[in-house]
């Protein structure tokens, strides 16, 4: 899971911190103890939460019932957060196994973390296939595609290195898709640079944006078009 989706919230050691998450859904499911506890997935971006419950704890494996989509979401994404009231803050793990059909799930290396994409005051999602991009700064203009938007922000991955830092101010060209039709809207907009990080596919830089109604409104038209296209994926496939 990207790392903008949380950070570390230890609190002794990673080994510790597992052994105690482990434990205290062992004591959950032994003591049949009542506790609200939810999954929570970024599945492109859209966060998917549904109530789960613990099943079994065979070593260092938490099996639970979970809803259909959540088990979508859960297969496909690898990873997910847990929000259990037993614990005073967040889990991550990983998905070992994930059946839509059963409605199961197994998870394992547990962590606590803050979860920092419940923090964004906007809903970011992820762009497939991305769209074009262009970094307009000082030097040569960079070409890009867009990874990711929000109506606070986007991602592009460069086509080559940037060498851009942290506050930077630039501008961005833009191509947003229009989902109901062909093509799309170019916008143009004034960002700064929030971070520069290397993926394996390269560089990736995320701005946050100035807006104004009408960029505004061809975003948010976007979003609201790809949460529906996001939704019906999952319910076909769940």
């Amino acid at each position: 899971m990207e790392p903008y989706y949380y950070r570390e919230n230890t609190r002794k050691t990673l080994e510790e911190d597992s052994a105690e998450i482990a434990a205290g859904f062992k004591d959950i499911i032994k003591s049949n103890l009542r506790v609200q506890l939810k999954l929570v997935n970024y599945f492109k971006g859209l966060p998917i939460s549904y109530p789960a419950t613990p099943v079994e704890m065979a070593g260092c494996v938490l099996e639970l019932d979970v809803h259909p989509q959540q088990a979508v979401a859960l297969e496909q994404t690898g990873f997910t957060f847990i929000k259990c009231s037993y614990f005073d803050r967040p889990m991550l793990a990983e998905v070992k196994d994930a059946d839509v059909r059963r409605m199961m799930a197994s998870l394992s290396n547990f962590r606590f973390v803050e979860i920092l994409a419940e923090q964004r005051v906007s809903l970011r999602l992820k762009l497939e296939p991305p769209c074009d991009a262009q970094i307009i700064g000082d030097g040569d203009p960079i070409d890009g595609k867009v990874l990711d938007i929000s109506l606070g922000g986007v991602s592009i991955r460069t086509s080559r290195p940037s060498n851009l830092g942290e506050s930077d101010e630039v501008a961005l060209k833009l191509m947003v898709p229009n989902l109901l039709q062909s093509g799309g809207t170019q916008l143009e907009v004034r960002s700064t640079v929030v971070a520069v990080g290397s993926e394996e596919e390269g560089e990736v830089c995320r701005f946050s944006i100035e807006s104004d109604p009408h960029v505004e409104g061809v975003i948010s038209r976007f979003i609201f078009q790809r949460q529906v296209d996001l939704i019906r994926e999952l319910k076909e496939q769940s």
